[in-house]
């Protein structure tokens, strides 16, 4: 009868918490409403101000719940809360069911409007044309480099980075649990998702025919209407479409992360743990990049990122695409701008933003 008394206790105690959690959460949202009336801008999301918020949880967080359950759950609840303000829509690179999406979910949580797209060009198009506020697209991977697509529409849109998210990629074989045909299977995924499962395709299934799609979500789909089709993709692609997971983390390396971007039109103020990307397109001379890279060095500004694509202006042109710590408008970040423009190198700054939250 004690214990039974000592659980009622408790189990009050709870009650009498969510009634107070409650109460604050809707007063924290009539909170958001009066900020948002006070600001001046349509567009509500502050990257840096919600960067700030859970860097601040982090730091004050003293468990038993984790670091990375408390910022959940307050993603939610700012999403919640932000919707109190005005109502986002957010492109993403579809269908329903990517690692896009879970991507968005973790950046803008789940009380935003969202619009999933055909291609990642696509998502650049509808937030250039003022159709979606903002687009999540992949822009790296940790085992497989940069997805060129993201680099050309960086260099084709002008848009800005205002956000990133850093998401390890647990990918899965999935499919019907049934007898298989002897030959002509398929396996489709994203040719990203293939070559980051190239090992173990290569020792288990060396016989099956690799199938590029668009998006690990609409492999899921073709496995879904063809039995001689299996798909690489996430635990969402199977529950969306139905199949089961023949086999889990394929993946060949335990740290596969891919690295998302948030694009849209507003810029992210400082908040003192920042990115900042610019792509520097040089001539085709001896020393080129050698000249754009010893400016990092002297003002002691740590290059995280440098990949390069063909620059389309004229052959064997490059452009080189830089990510560094530090804010645009530090005053360290802006003397780089000017040696840069010393060197009469084009540069485009493509966004300063806060760093993904780990």
């Amino acid at each position: 009868m004690s214990k039974e008394k000592d659980l009622n206790s408790i189990r009050d105690n709870i009650d009498s918490l969510d009634e107070r959690i409650l109460s604050l959460l809707n007063e924290r949202a009539n909170l958001a409403i009066e900020a948002g009336q006070a600001k001046e801008e349509s567009i509500k999301y502050k990257p840096a101000r919600e960067a700030t918020i859970f860097n601040k949880l982090k730091k004050i967080n003293k468990g038993p719940l984790s670091n990375n359950q408390i910022i959940s759950i307050y993603n939610e609840i700012i999403s919640a809360c932000r919707s109190t303000e005005s109502d986002l829509r957010v492109a993403y690179l579809g269908p329903e069911g990517t690692y896009s999406q879970s991507a968005l979910q973790n950046k803008f949580g789940s009380s935003v409007d969202t619009k999933p797209e055909p291609t990642i060009r696509s998502v650049f198009e509808e937030v250039k044309q003022g159709l979606c506020d903002f687009g999540i697209v992949p822009i790296e991977n940790s085992t497989e480099g940069s997805v060129n697509l993201t680099l050309d529409c960086l260099m084709d849109f002008d848009l800005t980075i205002c956000g990133e998210i850093e998401m390890r990629i647990e990918h899965n074989l999935i499919g019907y649990n049934k007898p298989m045909p002897k030959e002509g299977i398929e396996i489709h995924a994203h040719e990203q998702s293939l070559a980051q499962c190239k090992d173990w395709l290569s020792s288990y299934c060396p016989q099956a025919k690799l199938v590029p799609v668009s998006s690990n979500s609409q492999a899921a789909m073709n496995a879904s209407s063809n039995d001689g089709v299996l798909a690489i993709g996430g635990k969402e692609a199977a529950e969306k479409y139905n199949l089961d997971i023949l086999d889990s983390n394929i993946e060949d390396s335990s740290s596969n992360t891919t690295r998302f971007i948030v694009i849209g039109k507003s810029n992210s103020s400082q908040t003192g743990n920042d990115k900042t990307s610019i792509v520097v397109t040089t001539k085709n001379e001896e020393g080129a990049l050698y000249a754009v890279l010893l400016p990092f060095n002297e003002l002691a500004l740590n290059l995280s990122h440098l990949t390069y694509r063909p620059s389309k202006k004229d052959k064997w042109h490059y452009s080189f695409f830089l990510d560094f710590e530090g804010h645009k408008d530090q005053e360290d970040v802006q003397q780089l701008f000017k040696q840069l423009d010393i060197l009469n190198a084009e540069v485009k700054i493509l966004g300063s933003f806060p760093k993904a939250i780990t």
